[in-house]
C-alpha cells in the first residue's frame, strides 16, 4: 500500500476520540458504541484503500463497494457490509428496536476482520515469515487479530511453514489447547507430508555446514505435524507457569511501545511500522483505565 494518500497523523485526533467513545467512555449506550465503531470503520477502510482525507467515504456507497470488491478479500467485503448495515441502523431513526449485546459483539468481531484485512493487504505484498522482525512485531498484536490474519493466509497458502507454526500457536492463545490440537489433527495427513525445514533453510545449512550435514539434519527433522504438536505442548507449559502476557490492545500496548517498533528504513519495514502504529492509534494501556 502506498503512503501517498493515507497518513496516520491526519487521523490521530479523530481516531483517539472514536476509540475513547466506543471502548473507554463509561455510560455509552450499545447503539452509541456501534455508531462510533461505524465511524471508525470508515477510517480503517481509508487505510486499506489508501484514500486521502479529501475523498468521501461512506460504507454503503456503490463506488466504494466496487473498490473493496477489487481487493478480492471476502473477509473485508463482509466486514464492511455488516458494519454498514448495523451502523446505519444505529445512526438513523427508522429502526427503533433495542440493540443487543450480541449486536455489539458481532460489530466488534467485524472490526477485527477489518484490522486483519489491513495486515492481509501487507502480507499479500510481503510474504509472511520472510522477515523475522516483522513476525516478532506482529506477535505483539492481540491473539484474535493474529488468528484471523493467519487463518486467511493459511487458506491462501497452506504450505507456508511460518504461517502453519504461528497459526497453531495462536489458536492455543486465542482459544485453548484443544482448539490448537484439533486443528492440527484435522490436517494431520497433509502436515505430515510437509518437512519443517524449508528449501531456503536447507540451502542456508548447506552453505554453512555442507551438503552432508544439511541432508542429515533434514532427514531427522520432524514433519510439520510433529513439530507443531510439540510446540503447542511446550508453549502451553510456559503459559501455565507465567500466564498469557496480553490478550487485547490494552494489555499489549506497553509491550508494543517498548519492543514492537522495528528499526530500519526499507519500504517493507516502514510500511509495517506504519500499520502497527495505526492499529494502536487511540489505544490506552490497562493501567490508564483503572
Amino acid at each position: 500500500m502506498s503512503e501517498n494518500n493515507f497518513n496516520n497523523e491526519s487521523y490521530r485526533a479523530l481516531v483517539s476520540d472514536l476509540i475513547n467513545d466506543a471502548f473507554y467512555l463509561e455510560g455509552v449506550s450499545r447503539r452509541g458504541v456501534i455508531a462510533k465503531i461505524r465511524q471508525y470503520a470508515e477510517v480503517v477502510v481509508r487505510r486499506i484503500l489508501d484514500l486521502s482525507p479529501n475523498e468521501t467515504v461512506e460504507l454503503g456507497n456503490g463506488k466504494l463497494q466496487h473498490k473493496i470488491k477489487e481487493k478480492n478479500n471476502p473477509l473485508l467485503l463482509r466486514a464492511v457490509k455488516d458494519i454498514n448495515k448495523i451502523g446505519s441502523e444505529c445512526t438513523h431513526t427508522k429502526s427503533t428496536r433495542e440493540i443487543s449485546e450480541d449486536d455489539v459483539t458481532n460489530t466488534i468481531n467485524r472490526l477485527f476482520d477489518l484490522y486483519a484485512s489491513v495486515l492481509i493487504e501487507y502480507f499479500t505484498k510481503y510474504e509472511f515469515g520472510t522477515n523475522l522482525q516483522v513476525v516478532s512485531s506482529f506477535s505483539i498484536l492481540p491473539p484474535i487479530i493474529r488468528y484471523i490474519t493467519l487463518n486467511y493466509l493459511y487458506d491462501k497458502n497452506p504450505n507456508n511453514l511460518m504461517v502453519i507454526d504461528k497459526l497453531a500457536l495462536v489458536l492455543l492463545k486465542a482459544l485453548n489447547k484443544d482448539a490448537a490440537i484439533n486443528w492440527l489433527k484435522d490436517r494431520k495427513e497433509v502436515l505430515e507430508k510437509i518437512q519443517s525445514v524449508s528449501p531456503d533453510a536447507h540451502k542456508a545449512i548447506i552453505e554453512k555446514y555442507g551438503e552432508e550435514c544439511a541432508n542429515l539434519l533434514c532427514e531427522n527433522a520432524p514433519n510439520m505435524y510433529e513439530l507443531c504438536v510439540e510446540r503447542v505442548n511446550s508453549v502451553e507449559n510456559a503459559l501455565d507457569k507465567r500466564g498469557i502476557l496480553y490478550n487485547d490492545f490494552e494489555s499489549a500496548i506497553t509491550i508494543y511501545q517498548k519492543n514492537g517498533i522495528i528499526s530500519g528504513s526499507s519500504p517493507e519495514i516502514k510500511e509495517f511500522n506504519s500499520i502497527m502504529e495505526f492499529l494502536y492509534l487511540g489505544r490506552k494501556a490497562q493501567c490508564e483505565l483503572n
